[in-house]
């Protein structure tokens, strides 16, 4: 395989052995977390490294206690050299080089989220943009203890064996805050926008010496205007130069955003276009004096990649969210074998949404994600058994796909005149079509293994007695059931499923959102879409409750969009003569509301009917995805994968 992204390049005095980065991100929040056992994190990264990253920062570290926030912990020495010699150990047998990221939030987050409730560190008073917390103004010894802080925390990495430190000034947090408009409004001699930042980067620099590298994570954009306190691209960019000009750096690594809020552009989901930030990435790399640059944004695929490399955007590509889609990602286009890579869609329901959460990482549809101590590898199956599955949507497709690795015989019926279950509603929905790739992509390893999905066959008792398989995996999903609620059947009433079958175009829509999943939220898009008119009900006080932070914003502003009318904290309580009730959840009152048809985003009932006699049959069981408990295709296809292992 030629190009430039198996290439090695020099950052400063650490060769890594290709251009292909995973750069720091929230996986397993709580490693540093003295006595927790870190295994898993190790396990998660070296996974990427035995895959052909060719470097690995790691999630950051903090520096100073009053940056404990979203579930994080300041380390202690004793503790974390130990971890991080095991992790250096472990990246460096495979070739790999392994950064860690030093951050303080600064007047980010929020104070109850930390460990000892301390207070908001920043430059100046100011409120927190993502908790709406004031913030402290750190005093001049306190800038100073927290510079120190740098210095000690680098030393530590540096110590245990990492190869280098990288500053994180990007998103908002307390060096950016430093040099920004909006952050830093002091009359000391910190009131220079620029010497905060210098002056870590010289203490960490004097750190690391000439035997390690030190990178700047900085971003090219802050969507802030000069109104309120932004630097733009260009001031950003002129930021960036004035830090490579240092000779303190030996990478620049960047990102985009200023607040807690704009991960979900500078983390897009599947509306955010591939390689979106690359004019970024060329704008800084003209500027870097030399510098190589890390080009970041959705670079999914070796192709697209090789593209960035070739027209001299940018020195090295990160690739991190298509590396935890497939670890493999650099192993496969050195095969030849590019076009099995597992791609990311974009879900980001497995790993940025439940960083937010300060939950462990996984992965929309690869489930090994955040288990590698367990998953990572696929042993073979003791001995062949015949398996039935039933069902090719995401569970059942999984459960397939996993029991055909390790070398069981195995049939797949599909009742539906097309694999992938309730995920093709997002064939339907335009930019989240990509998800259905998840399902596309299965498929054709599943030709590969020569296992050949049957469609539009109802398996029923005799069925399952005339094939007598060993093994039955029951992947039957579920069946959306209406309202409870009184009605004089004047107005229809449909499940989710029938709604995305209907014409709605010019019709008074009124969906009733009991779960707060994202599923809700986009069939009232489709219909809103399509042309009716939409009220969305749900008791929650938001619409899309329980729908992740780089989702949810979209879908309220293409709601809103369209027209439609969001109603919280609201419950349906009748439809009489086509006119629905609605009322308030707390101040009781009751609204009126014509309406031609009714949508229940209601619990869907798991369809088990064909259990016991499958358990009559067949040695073994397996319930997996919706008739399990109808949930997202992310469940579905983590216990599609569990129960292939199991067999």
């Amino acid at each position: 395989m030629t190009g430039m992204l198996l290439t090695p390049i020099d950052l400063g005095p650490i060769t890594v052995k290709n251009r292909v980065v995973s750069t720091a991100h929230g996986a397993f929040l709580d490693f540093y977390r003295p006595g927790i056992d870190p295994a898993q994190y190790v396990a998660y990264q070296e996974r990427r490294a035995r895959g052909g990253c060719g470097l690995i920062i790691l999630q950051a570290m903090l520096v100073h206690p009053t940056s404990q926030t979203m579930g994080q912990w300041m380390w202690d020495r004793d503790d974390i050299l130990p971890k991080f010699r095991l992790m250096a150990d472990r990246i460096h047998a495979h070739g790999a080089k392994v950064f860690v990221q030093l951050a303080h939030y600064g007047a980010q987050f929020r104070s109850d989220g930390n460990a000892d409730i301390l207070p908001l560190w920043g430059f100046s008073p100011m409120l927190s943009p993502s908790g709406w917390e004031p913030s402290h103004e750190m005093t001049g010894a306190e800038v100073d203890e927290v510079l120190e802080g740098y210095e000690r925390t680098a030393a530590i990495a540096l110590e245990a064996g990492l190869d280098g430190v990288e500053i994180h000034a990007a998103h908002g947090y307390l060096v950016q805050q430093s040099f920004s408009p909006w952050g830093n409004h002091r009359n000391d001699q910190w009131s220079d926008p620029l010497r905060f930042m210098f002056e870590v980067m010289a203490r960490v620099r004097a750190v690391a010496g000439p035997e390690r590298a030190v990178g700047l994570r900085i971003s090219a954009d802050d969507f802030l205007n000069w109104s309120a306190g932004g630097l733009g691209a260009d001031g950003l960019r002129a930021v960036a130069a004035e830090a490579c000009g240092t000779g303190h750096l030996d990478y620049l690594n960047h990102s985009a955003g200023a607040r807690s809020a704009h991960y979900a552009r500078s983390i897009a989901n599947y509306f955010g276009e591939p390689g979106r930030f690359i004019p970024l990435a060329r704008g800084l790399r003209a500027i870097s004096s030399g510098v190589p640059v890390i080009a970041v944004g959705k670079i999914l695929t070796p192709a697209h990649a090789e593209a960035v490399l070739t027209a001299g955007e940018a020195d090295l590509v990160a690739m991190t969210r298509a590396q935890i889609a497939d670890p493999d990602l650099v192993a496969k286009y050195v095969a030849g074998s590019a076009d099995r890579i597992r791609p990311c869609v974009g879900a980001n329901t497995g790993c940025v949404d439940r960083m937010s959460e300060s939950l462990p990482i996984t992965c929309f549809h690869n489930p090994e994600v955040g288990r590698e101590l367990t998953h990572a590898e696929l042993l073979p199956a003791r001995r062949s058994r015949r398996v039935l599955v039933v069902g090719a949507g995401p569970a059942g497709l999984k459960a397939t796909e996993v029991a055909a690795r390790r070398g069981h015989q195995v049939t797949v019926v599909e009742r539906e005149a097309q694999p992938g279950g309730r995920l093709r509603w997002v064939c339907e929905l335009g930019a989240p079509a990509t998800m259905f790739e998840s399902i596309t992509w299965i498929l054709r390893e599943l030709d590969l293994l020569g296992v050949e999905v049957t469609c539009g066959v109802e398996v029923d008792e005799q069925f399952l007695r005339n094939m007598a398989p060993d093994v039955v995996v029951l992947g039957t999903g579920a069946t959306g059931s209406g309202i409870d609620v009184d009605s004089d059947g004047s107005v229809p009433v449909l499940t989710e499923d029938e709604a995305m079958a209907t014409k709605v175009t010019g019709r008074q829509v009124l969906v009733v959102d009991l779960l707060g999943y994202q599923q809700q939220a986009y069939v009232a898009e489709y219909l809103a879409a399509g042309g009716a008119s939409v009220t969305v009900a749900t008791p929650f006080p938001q619409v899309g409750q329980n729908v992740g932070f780089t989702h949810i914003r979209g879908h309220l502003e293409r709601l809103y969009g369209w027209g439609a009318d969001l109603r919280t904290s609201t419950v349906l309580t009748g439809i009489t003569d086509g006119v629905a009730q609605l009322r308030h959840l707390y101040s009781r009152k009751t609204d009126l509301v014509p309406v031609d048809l009714v949508v229940a985003g209601t619990m869907a009932q798991a369809n088990t009917a064909l259990y016991e006699v499958a358990d009559s049959v067949a040695d073994e069981v397996f319930l997996v995805g919706d008739a399990v408990a109808p949930r997202t295709a992310l469940h579905a296809f983590r216990e599609g994968d569990d129960a292939g292992r199991r067999i």
